[in-house]
C-alpha cells in the first residue's frame, strides 16, 4: 500500500510542477483543481452517481455473458459448437468495438447504448479469462466426480468454477476498469449526465480546471472500485 501512495504523491507532485513550468490554462496547477473540485462536489457527486450506475450495470452484464460464453466455449458438450463459440469470441475481440456505436444506437437508443457499448467492450476480459481459468481445474478431483456417478455439470459446478474463481475475479476488475474508461466515449454521447459527458463537455467549454476535475473524480472511482475488487478477491481465495 505505500508503494502506491508514493506513487500517488510523485504523480502529484509532478503534475504541480509541470503545471508551473509549463503555465498554460490546459494544464492548471492541482490546488486549482482541487478547489474547483472542492466548489463542484455537489455536481461531481450527480453525474458521479450517473456514471456508477452505468459502469454496474455494463459490468454485470459483461460478468453474467463473460462467464457464460467462457463456459461454454469450453465445456459445451458439442465440441463444434464449442470450438465454433471459442473461435468468434477470438476473432472478435480486437474488433474497434467503438466502431459499432451506430449500430447500437440504432438498436437501443441513446441511454441504453452507452451501457450496452460498456458492457460490450467489458466482456471480452471476463469471457477470455473464464475460458483460460477453466481449463486449469483439478483432474483428479474431476475424475472421482465422473466415478462417483457425478456428470459433467457436477464437475463444472464442483471442480471447474471454484478453481476458476481468481480468473473470473481478474476478468471482473479488467472490465470493470474497462467500463470506467469506455464511459467517457459512451457518455460523451449525449450530454445528459455522467462523468464522461462533464470532462467532454467542460472540455469544449475550455474549462480545464473542471474537465480535470471530474478527470480525478472519476479516476478516484477507478481506483477505489479496483481495490475493493482485491479486497474482495483476497477473502475469497484465501482457502486456495
Amino acid at each position: 500500500m505505500r508503494y502506491y501512495l508514493a506513487a500517488l504523491v510523485l504523480l502529484l507532485a509532478l503534475w504541480q510542477a509541470v503545471a508551473y513550468v509549463v503555465n498554460k490554462p490546459y494544464l492548471p496547477p492541482l490546488a486549482d483543481v482541487v478547489a474547483r473540485a472542492l466548489r463542484d462536489g455537489p455536481t461531481l457527486a450527480k453525474n458521479l452517481a450517473a456514471t456508477l450506475a452505468r459502469v454496474g450495470a455494463a459490468a454485470s452484464i459483461a460478468l453474467a455473458s463473460g462467464i457464460a460464453a467462457g463456459l461454454a466455449a469450453s465445456w459445451l458438450s458439442e465440441r463444434v459448437s464449442a470450438n465454433l463459440l471459442k473461435a468468434a469470441v477470438l476473432l472478435t475481440y480486437p474488433i474497434p468495438h467503438v466502431a459499432l456505436l451506430p449500430i447500437l444506437l440504432h438498436l437501443f437508443g441513446i441511454e441504453a447504448s452507452k451501457v450496452a457499448l460498456m458492457s460490450l467492450i467489458a466482456f471480452y476480459p471476463v469471457a477470455l479469462s473464464v475460458m483460460e481459468w477453466t481449463q486449469r481445474f483439478p483432474r483428479d478431483l474431476a475424475a472421482l466426480i465422473y466415478t462417483m456417478g457425478g456428470g459433467r455439470l457436477a464437475v463444472v459446478r464442483y471442480a471447474v468454477l471454484p478453481s476458476a474463481l481468481p480468473g473470473i475475479i481478474t476478468g471482473l476488475k479488467i472490465a470493470l476498469n474497462t467500463a470506467y474508461s469506455v464511459s467517457f466515449i459512451a457518455e460523451s454521447l449525449a450530454l445528459t449526465d455522467g462523468l464522461g459527458a462533464l470532462i467532454y463537455d467542460s472540455w469544449h467549454r475550455l474549462d480545464f480546471a473542471e474537465m480535470y476535475a471530474a478527470i480525478l473524480t472519476l479516476s478516484a472511482a477507478g481506483v477505489l472500485t479496483y481495490a475493493a475488487m482485491s479486497a474482495l478477491e483476497k477473502k475469497l481465495t484465501e482457502w486456495l
